[in-house]
C-alpha cells in the first residue's frame, strides 16, 4: 500500500511507533548485522530501544561517534548503560573534525558518517541505522530554503536511501521523547541544540514557533513537501533519462550534443530538464552537488570557451558539444598494435581490435564496409556497431579500416604535436581536422592515433586515415581494425548508435 506523503499525525504511542518501525526496517533481511548510531540523545536512545524489539533477529551494534568538539563524557556513560541493558556490542569511535568552507556542522556529520561507514565494515553490515525525525526533516527543509535551494534541496532526507535508514523519519519528535519519558529511559542532552549560534537550533527554537502562528502544524506541512518534492524530482530524472542515454562517455570524458541540450529548452519544464542532465553528468565525477549558479554557468557557456568547476571538473563548449571531463588526463605510453586480437588503449578506455580472415561476423547491427567486395579477395566481416565505439563527431564508416598486406608495424599512441595526415584532399595537420569535425578538446587528449614505424599517422579512428593505406585496404585486404569496447569491466562506456 502506498504511503501518503508527510508524517503520521502527532499523538502516537508505543505500538504505533514499533508498528512503524517494523514497517520501515522490512527491508533489512533477517538476522543481518545492522549499525545503529547512538548519541545518547532521546532521538538515537529511542531508536536503539524499539529497533530492539520491533526486530529482534537483527544482529545491532550501538556506535558512538566522538567528535571532541566539547566534553562528552557523560554522553558515553548513557550509550553504554543502554549498550548493557539492551545486551548490544558496543562500538565508540573518535574523529577528528576539520572544519572546510561548508562550515563546522557540515564537517562533524561528514566525519560521523563516515565513522558509521568505517564500524558497519568492521561489524559486516551493509545498513546503518540513523535516529531522524519529521521534525529533523521539517528542520532540514528550512535550512535549504534559507539558502536557495532547488527541488531536490526540498527532497531533504530519503527514510531508506543506499545503505541509511531513518525508520524515526515520519514519526514527531515529541511522541519519540514521550516513549523515552514513559519507558524511563536515561539520555544525555546536547548542549548544541540550544545554542543560538547554531543554525539548525535557530530554525527548531525561533523559526518553527513563528510558522506554527501562521499554520497549525508546519512540521507535517514542511515534511509533506519533502516528500513531494523528492516525487516531483524522481519524475524528472525519468523525463531526462532520454537525454542522459545519448551522453557520449569516453573514458573519463563526458559530452552531450549542444542540440540536445537546445532541445530541451524548447518545451515546458524544458529548462528543469536541460538544469537536470547537467546536475546528473556533474554528480558522475563524484564532486557535491553543484549549486544553481555553477549550473547555470554551464548551460550559458559561450562556444569556444571553458570554465573550470568545483571537482575539479573542466567544462568546454566547442564544436556543437559540451564536454565534461577532469583537469587531469590519463596518459598512457605508446604500444604496438599485434598482428591479431585486442590492444588495449586504457586512457580512453577502449580496444584496437585486428581481425584477420578466420574471424566471425558475429550478431547486431552492422557499420558500412571500408573494403570492396572484389571476387577472390578476402572482405572483412561487417561490424556490429553495438559493439564498436563511436565519440563526438565521429563518423561511423571511419571507425572501421582494412589494411593491405605492406602496412608493417603499427604503433597505438596519443596525437603528438604535428601530426599530419594524408587524405584525398591532401595532407592535412591532424589537430586541425579534429577540431573541423567537431571533436571536444578532452577527447582529442585522449583518442588514440595509430601510426606507422616512421611515426606517420595512419588512422585517427572515427575521423580520418592515410588515403593510400585507405584505397590499398579498400582493394587488397588482409586485416581489418576496429575501435570497440574494452571487457566488460569496463561498465562507464556507452556505444551510440
Amino acid at each position: 500500500m502506498e504511503i501518503p506523503p508527510g508524517p503520521l499525525p502527532a499523538g502516537q504511542g508505543r505500538s504505533a511507533l514499533i508498528d512503524e518501525v517494523v514497517r520501515v526496517l522490512r527491508v533489512v533481511p533477517s538476522d543481518a548485522a545492522v549499525v545503529l548510531a547512538c548519541s545518547g540523545g532521546p532521538d538515537s536512545t529511542a531508536l536503539a530501544h524499539l529497533c530492539a524489539e520491533a526486530r529482534p533477529d537483527l544482529a545491532l551494534h550501538l556506535v558512538h561517534v566522538r567528535h571532541g568538539l566539547r566534553d562528552d563524557a557523560a554522553d558515553l556513560e548513557v550509550v553504554t548503560t543502554h549498550a548493557r541493558w539492551l545486551d548490544l556490542p558496543l562500538v565508540v569511535s573518535d574523529v577528528e573534525v576539520e572544519p572546510d568552507g561548508r562550515g563546522l556542522e557540515a564537517a562533524a556529520r561528514d566525519a560521523r558518517y563516515a565513522a558509521l561507514r568505517d564500524a558497519a565494515r568492521t561489524c559486516g553490515a551493509t545498513t546503518i541505522l540513523v535516529g531522524h525525525t519529521a521534525d529533523d526533516q521539517a528542520e532540514t527543509v528550512l535550512l535549504r530554503l534559507a539558502r536557495g535551494t532547488g527541488i531536490d534541496g526540498l527532497s531533504a532526507m530519503e527514510q531508506v536511501r543506499d545503505d541509511l535508514i531513518r525508520p524515526l523519519l515520519r514519526l514527531r519528535r515529541a511522541d519519540v521523547h514521550r516513549f523515552v519519558d514513559l519507558e524511563g529511559l536515561p539520555v544525555a542532552q546536547d548542549p548544541t541544540n540550544h545554542d543560538p549560534q547554531v543554525r539548525r537550533a535557530i530554525v527548531r527554537h525561533e523559526l518553527l514557533p513563528v510558522l506554527a502562528r501562521v499554520a497549525p502544524d508546519p512540521v507535517g506541512s514542511l515534511a509533506r513537501l519533502a516528500d513531494l518534492a523528492r516525487a516531483d524530482a524522481a519524475a524528472l530524472d525519468a523525463a531526462a533519462s532520454g537525454t542522459l542515454a545519448e551522453v557520449v562517455r569516453v573514458g573519463p570524458v563526458r559530452a552531450i550534443a549542444d542540440r540536445r541540450l537546445d532541445r530541451l529548452g524548447e518545451g515546458l519544464g524544458a529548462s528543469a530538464l536541460a538544469r537536470r542532465v547537467v546536475r546528473q553528468v556533474l554528480a558522475e565525477f563524484g564532486s557535491e552537488p553543484p549549486d544553481a549558479a555553477t549550473v547555470s554557468r554551464v548551460l550559458a557557456l559561450p562556444d569556444g570557451s571553458a570554465a573550470s568547476l568545483p571537482g575539479p571538473v573542466e567544462v568546454t563548449s566547442a564544436g556543437g558539444w559540451r564536454a565534461f571531463a577532469p583537469r587531469r588526463l590519463p596518459r598512457s605510453d605508446a604500444t604496438e598494435v599485434g598482428p591479431a586480437g585486442r590492444t588495449t588503449w586504457s586512457p580512453a578506455g577502449l580496444d584496437i581490435e585486428r581481425i584477420g580472415p578466420d574471424s566471425s561476423a558475429g550478431e547486431g547491427p552492422r557499420l558500412l564496409q571500408t573494403a570492396l567486395p572484389l571476387p577472390g579477395v578476402w572482405a572483412p566481416p561487417p561490424a556490429d556497431r553495438h559493439r564498436v565505439v563511436q565519440p563526438p563527431g565521429a563518423r561511423p564508416e571511419w571507425l572501421v579500416l582494412a589494411l593491405p598486406a605492406d602496412v608493417g608495424v603499427l604503433i597505438l599512441r596519443h596525437r603528438a604535436p604535428g601530426d599530419r595526415i594524408r587524405t584525398a584532399g591532401g595532407t592535412r595537420n591532424l589537430q586541425d581536422v579534429l577540431v573541423d569535425a567537431g571533436v571536444p578538446r578532452a577527447v582529442r587528449e585522449i583518442w588514440p592515433v595509430v601510426a606507422g614505424s616512421d611515426d606517420r599517422v595512419v588512422w585517427s579512428p572515427g575521423y580520418a586515415a592515410d588515403d593510400e593505406v585507405l584505397r590499398a585496404g579498400r582493394l587488397t585486404p588482409v586485416t581489418q581494425l576496429r575501435v570497440v569496447a574494452s571487457s566488460p569491466a569496463v561498465g562507464h562506456l556507452d556505444v551510440v548508435d
